[in-house]
């Protein structure tokens, strides 16, 4: 006959020094504290607006490029039709205070004007600052 093993039965105290040595051995890991617990909403009208909306940004740069560059082209005109008068006005022996009156005049007009342009498209010109 064969004979059997009888089983120890294990107490508490066995099994938390078994517990015990285990923690020992195994490696400690840090616990991330990074992890956000909670809930998650899912917007698809946003997600659909956000992945659409690279080209609608793209132009808004662009037309804001272009009208900053119109400003440039208009106040260059400006200057070189100014250096034309002087010049002009040189040549012909005239005062150069005109040339200054002048200038104070147009700086006044273009106060006068101002234009403005949103990203959604508007451009609104407020006209008698």
């Amino acid at each position: 006959m064969a004979a059997k093993k009888k089983k120890k039965k294990k107490t508490n105290d066995d099994i938390e020094t078994k517990k015990e040595e285990e923690e020992k051995t195994k490696i400690k890991r840090h616990k991330s504290t990074t992890l956000v617990r909670g809930t998650a909403t899912f917007d698809n009208n946003k997600r659909v607006d956000f992945v659409t909306g690279f080209r609608k940004r793209k132009n808004t740069r662009r037309k804001k490029a272009a009208t900053e560059f119109e400003k440039k082209l208009k106040e260059e005109r400006r200057e070189a039709k100014m250096n034309k008068r002087r010049t002009f006005r040189e040549m012909l022996g005239l005062k150069a205070d005109d040339d200054q009156e002048e200038e104070e005049e147009e700086k006044k007009e273009e106060k006068k004007r101002e234009e403005k342009a949103y990203a959604s498209g508007v451009s609104v010109v407020i006209e008698g600052l």
